[in-house]
């Protein structure tokens, strides 16, 4: 444990600037917290939830779509487009 490390939740699986330049970026990482998704990509148009998995969709307004799936405890486990 390092003194005066914010814990993310996530284990602190993606770095302080690497999350910073992922977010400014618009970009998603596995490992990254929920909270920091939707400050990099805003509300998901679409949620699902299923067998403790939860999944947010993004379309944008070329019809492209965007899914990131996150774990049970709100961490980025994949996204595809």
């Amino acid at each position: 444990l390092v003194v005066g490390e914010h814990q993310d939740g996530c284990g602190n699986q993606v770095t302080g600037s690497a999350r910073r330049t992922a977010m400014i970026n618009g970009r998603v990482r596995p490992g990254m917290p929920l909270k920091d998704v939707e400050s990099a990509l805003g509300k998901p148009d679409k949620i699902n939830s299923q067998n403790g998995q939860m999944r947010y969709l993004y379309r944008d307004k070329h019809g492209n779509s965007q899914q990131v799936s996150f774990d049970e405890n709100g961490c980025v486990r994949s996204k595809r487009k």
